[in-house]
């Protein structure tokens, strides 16, 4: 079996989401891998007992996605534990932060994901789409202001403008206008795609965030402490937060324990599958409430574009 338990919860998740009655039946994924298996089990009681900790090992994934995600999990195990129910709701924005998460960590070379986006849905999923959640998502872990740095921006705001908002919004720092003379003159983003800090009565901030997003399997090898060191020389002075914190997010469930524990010692904090979409329903519901944080008035993006990809795949 070339799948872990992971990818085989995504599987049912997606085979529920895309099935008519948005059912997927455990027993025929099993079923699938057995007869995948080059030399089929001989002992009946042997074979009985690997289907049996299959079957424990899905569910408790499934449970601990249940439990980690909260209101924006939109799957659950019937009471039999033999069938995964997407909720008939899905369309619904609680639930988008997870989906399109789940459609974004199969995009390249995924076993599981039949049709994956492609061309300028794919762009946009990149570009756009992750890049709203991401930001939304920073805004929930810091329960405060949130910008959105990466390229391309809305309206095309050059970096100084959108650091000039961010700082009257109390970020605790002033704007190097221009920039430092090490910058290079091309430069749209500087490596950094979120800032964010936490709340308080005036500023600085007790905290400051660099987020960068990455959406492919390279991730790993993008920790955007970097960057942050020389985004914040070239554009930024006077940064009064002594606390500085860096994250990566990704649309990835990280399985392994200890390669979780080891990729923080680069990354510093990690947003994945399991607290991103919570975070960005958290962030959402702040910026709904006030909080300056961009991207809370572009949710409708989120959904036309799940919904558009869901008539794609349907159709392919």
């Amino acid at each position: 079996m070339s799948l872990k338990v992971d990818d085989l919860v995504d599987w049912l998740e997606l085979a529920a989401l895309f099935d008519e009655f948005h059912v997927a039946r455990v027993d025929a994924l099993i079923g699938s891998l057995l007869e995948q298996e080059e030399t089929p089990e001989d002992d009946i009681g042997e074979r009985d007992k690997k289907r049996e900790q299959l079957v424990e090992e899905l569910e408790n994934e499934v449970e601990k996605r249940r439990q980690a995600l909260g209101p924006t999990y939109p799957f659950q195990l019937s009471d039999a534990g033999d069938e995964l129910i997407a909720n008939g709701e899905w369309r619904d924005t609680q639930f988008a932060f997870y989906l399109i998460c789940l459609v974004a960590a199969h995009v390249t070379g995924s076993e599981i994901l039949l049709a994956p986006p492609a061309g300028q849905m794919l762009t946009t999923l990149r570009n756009q789409v992750f890049q709203i959640i991401a930001t939304l998502g920073l805004a929930g872990l810091t329960r405060g202001p949130a910008f959105s740095v990466g390229w391309p921006r809305q309206q095309g705001e050059t970096i100084i403008a959108l650091l000039t908002r961010a700082a009257a919004a109390g970020g605790g720092f002033t704007v190097r206008n221009p920039p430092g003379q090490y910058t290079p003159p091309q430069e749209k983003d500087g490596g950094v795609d979120v800032i964010a800090w936490t709340p308080g009565g005036r500023p600085p901030p007790t905290a400051f965030f660099f987020g960068q997003t990455a959406s492919g399997k390279n991730w790993t090898d993008k920790p955007v402490a970097d960057h942050a060191r020389t985004f914040e020389r070239a554009y930024m002075q006077d940064l009064m937060t002594g606390n500085l914190s860096h994250v990566t997010v990704i649309p990835y469930r990280v399985l392994d324990e200890r390669d979780w524990n080891h990729l923080h010692q680069f990354h510093r904090a990690i947003l994945d599958r399991l607290r991103l979409p919570l975070c960005a329903w958290e962030g959402l519901q702040l910026g709904l409430n006030g909080v300056a944080i961009d991207g809370a008035d572009r949710v409708d993006e989120l959904r036309n574009w799940l919904g558009d990809f869901y008539d794609y795949a349907k159709a392919a």
